[in-house]
């Protein structure tokens, strides 16, 4: 009897190991090659190492042969933002909990000891049980899991998404905030030659010290422009290189020019239908709403017998005898059934249906928004550049009158600010067209460009000028020695000098004065 029993507990003992053993596993599995393989196909400037979410942050120093283009600044955040590496750590908790849904219970072990009131013998128990419930469901509780690695999955890869277009606005912040101050430049040059201009006449007697005393404030008020424009650049840097997960101090050159205008169509119709494609919160809710599904449908199979184990009991009596037999416990479902449970995920279905809906309405107002922003802005540097054509054309029939002594050379420096003006307003709507894609792109999903913004710099240069290379400081009337001129012959008194500037306030930017050598006397 004491051998049968022992080969039947350690029959019970094996029998319980090996189903554990078969549904163990020793590593959570890495599922990040999806996740990579979908933006890399949605974002084709973006190339992720299949290996790179094992690799620590990179902290050595970044030394490019070029300046920072687009696709290196994406590289730089995946192998250097710590913020990549907060998502990443989603998918690995994900991934875990995957395997956690592949065990079931461990089995029970009871032991119990009582002594007969009059004396004697110890009365042992002992007791073997294994919880039933979890090994029903677990083939629901695997698919659960899947679904929810699924979900995170959609998370990871719409919040990569984000941190790439939040990418693409800084790195087109900083290049416009360069190319801002690369025009102030050039207004703080022409401001010099007209500073100069006005200091020879003033000197020669031609004008009057009240009317030299405005251009020579002029010129300071352009050079503390200037230096806002370089304050607005450094800081536009910084939050680039500390979006990427660089330190300021990083010596990374950025291009001095934004790209120029994509010549790409975008119809809304074909927006949306690539929206409905590759759009994530949309497939995140239905995620949702199969998880909710399945786990009102797990409820349903428990049926309320939520507590139930299987087992064997052994003791052996005081006489020295052994008693064997197997037991089953469970709780009855006379009270709790579930219902709450059951009632809440209905209001949850209910409400991922309804959000399904919003979020459609949604996907709409954005991508109609951000297409009229690219339209407006497509428009507006239209007309700009219709409007830098004329003020070119101004300039040098201008420049000829000056020549024929027809007119002030003060109303060519005048036109000449103009043009410079527009070139600040090309760049601001250049920028406001290129955040506008940005943008466009978050709303569908996906890259909408073919090729690297860096190529559109090679478009014709008759549809689109960068002004902001224009170099408008070539005209250095300061060489001119204008004491030589009749200018008895020009009526100054008719002239209103203040009306030939536009509204400097309109500048943000500048360094030291260079010509405080006028003698007020």
């Amino acid at each position: 009897m004491k051998t049968t029993t022992k080969n039947t507990a350690l029959l019970l003992m094996l029998s319980s190991s090996l189903l554990l053993g078969a549904c163990s596993s020793t590593a959570p599995k890495n599922s990040m090659a999806s996740v990579q393989s979908a933006v890399n196909k949605n974002f084709p400037l973006v190339k992720l190492d299949e290996n790179f979410i094992n690799t620590p942050a990179a902290t050595t120093p970044v030394n490019l042969a070029s300046a920072l283009q687009l696709p290196d600044a994406l590289q730089l955040l995946f192998t250097h933002s710590p913020e990549v590496r907060i998502e990443l750590a989603k998918l690995g908790v994900a991934d875990a909990q995957q395997l956690q849904a592949e065990l079931i219970s461990n089995p029970h072990i009871a032991l119990g000891a009582m002594r007969p009131e009059g004396g004697g013998r110890w009365k042992l128990e002992t007791g073997l049980s294994q919880p039933l419930l979890e090994l029903f469901t677990r083939p629901l509780r695997r698919t659960m899991a899947e679904q929810n690695l699924l979900r995170t999955q959609l998370q990871l890869q719409a919040a990569l998404q984000r941190l790439i277009i939040k990418t693409q606005n800084n790195y087109y912040n900083a290049l416009a905030a360069t190319q801002h101050l690369q025009v102030q430049t050039q207004v703080v040059a022409a401001s010099k030659a007209q500073q100069a201009l006005a200091l020879s006449l003033y000197r020669a007697g031609n004008m009057a010290e009240n009317q030299f005393l405005y251009y020579d404030n002029e010129l300071r008020h352009q050079q503390q422009a200037w230096n806002e424009r370089k304050l607005t650049a450094e800081q536009k840097r910084i939050q680039l290189l500390t979006h990427l997960g660089l330190a300021s101090t990083s010596e990374l050159e950025l291009p001095q020019h934004l790209p120029l205008l994509s010549n790409q169509a975008l119809d809304k119709h074909q927006l949306m239908m690539q929206a409905q494609d590759h759009r994530l919160d949309a497939k995140i809710i239905q995620q949702q709403l199969k998880l909710a599904q399945q786990r009102k449908a797990l409820l349903k199979q428990e049926k309320g017998w939520r507590d139930m184990s299987l087992g064997i009991n052994a003791e052996r009596e005081p006489d020295s005898s052994n008693n064997l037999g197997a037991e089953i416990e469970f709780g009855l479902p006379l009270f709790n059934r579930n219902q709450g449970k059951l009632a809440i995920l209905d209001a949850q279905i209910n409400g991922l249906e309804a959000e399904l809906q919003q979020q459609q309405l949604q996907m709409d107002r954005e991508i109609s928004t951000a297409l009229l922003a690219v339209n407006t802005a497509q428009q507006q540097l239209g007309l700009i550049n219709t409007a830098l054509q004329v003020a070119q054309k101004r300039v040098d029939l201008a420049q000829r009158e000056v020549n024929f002594m027809l007119t002030s050379p003060f109303e060519l420096l005048a036109i000449k600010g103009d043009e410079i003006q527009l070139a600040h307003d090309y760049t601001d709507t250049l920028k406001r067209y290129w955040l506008a894609h940005s943008q466009l792109e978050l709303a569908v999903g996906k890259s909408l460009s073919t090729t690297s913004p860096a190529a559109h710099n090679s478009h014709s240069v008759h549809s689109q000028m960068d002004h902001s290379q224009m170099d408008h400081s070539k005209m250095d009337h300061s060489k001119m020695d204008h004491s030589k001129m009749d200018h008895s012959k020009m009526d100054h008194s008719k002239m209103n000098h203040n009306d030939h500037h536009p509204d400097h306030s309109k500048h943000d930017a500048p360094q030291a004065n260079e010509h405080e050598e006028h003698n007020h006397d």
